[in-house]
């Protein structure tokens, strides 16, 4: 049966949660593709950390927009108070400066978890943008599943990602003390726990590049540090993370293959 088809209250509930502080400049084409997708039944949770520019503002003004703003530990607390709040049986979050594939991603993930009811969570591929949303001519794909590569470095878009909220609330939440790394951690925690990932060979997100990305700004110091937080927890090795983040993962990038 497709999603035409079915009756709207047969169609699960999907929630987006989007973190946000002082994300005002991209976080309009955010809402825009959540608002813009072909899926009829989306929840869309904003939780901002006290932007002090015009996010406020906008989200004051955004049609069907549920939002809260107040201090947080970082975007993970963030996502998970988002995740709290939500009502969906599908949960997903995307970053304030980056956006869904207009009109179908969020179908095509939904449509993938109601017709394979043993997957737990599935995630597709993704594209990069610039700061004025021009699609960029770089590789940006996934690969299928492997809970060994995953131990070595973290190859799942969390931007292109949607988790079943059963596996949510049996303790399955991003880390709130983690600021750089916690979507690792998080798959890792799935994966370890049994879950099932599936990968779809589709783009589903668009990842932006830009100077103030916290990709960008954040030291290579902190990056470790949480890495070496995150390899104790789930025994996956340091200097391997740091080979493929390091060395590994941007030769590939930079020769058109996946990681």
């Amino acid at each position: 049966m497709t999603f035409a088809a079915m009756a709207a209250p047969e169609m699960p509930l999907v929630t987006i949660v989007t973190p946000v502080l002082n994300g005002a400049r991209f976080l309009a084409e955010t809402l825009e593709s959540v608002r813009g997708q072909d899926y009829p039944r989306v929840e869309h949770v904003v939780v901002d950390g006290g932007s002090r520019d015009g996010t406020l503002d906008l989200l004051r003004h955004a049609p069907g927009v549920v939002w809260v703003s107040g201090p947080d530990r970082g975007m993970y607390d963030a996502v998970g108070r988002g995740f709290g709040l939500a009502h969906g049986e599908i949960l997903a979050y995307q970053n304030a400066d980056d956006r869904y594939l207009v009109p179908g991603a969020i179908s095509t993930a939904a449509r993938h978890l109601q017709e394979h009811p043993e997957v737990d969570v599935v995630y597709g591929d993704f594209r990069y943008i610039d700061e004025a949303g021009r699609v960029l001519p770089r590789p940006a794909r996934a690969r299928d599943f492997d809970p060994a590569a995953l131990r070595r470095h973290n190859f799942i878009p969390p931007h292109a990602a949607f988790v079943r909220r059963r596996v949510v609330e049996e303790g399955h939440r991003p880390d709130p003390s983690l600021r750089y790394a916690g979507d690792w951690d998080w798959f890792l925690g799935m994966a370890g726990a049994g879950k099932r990932f599936e990968h779809l060979p589709v783009v589903l997100a668009e990842f932006r590049l830009h100077p103030r990305a916290q990709t960008r700004t954040v030291p290579w110091r902190a990056k470790i540090a949480e890495w070496r937080r995150i390899c104790a927890r789930h025994q996956a090795s340091l200097p391997l993370l740091l080979w493929y983040e390091g060395v590994w993962g941007p030769l590939q990038r930079r020769r058109g293959k996946k990681d």
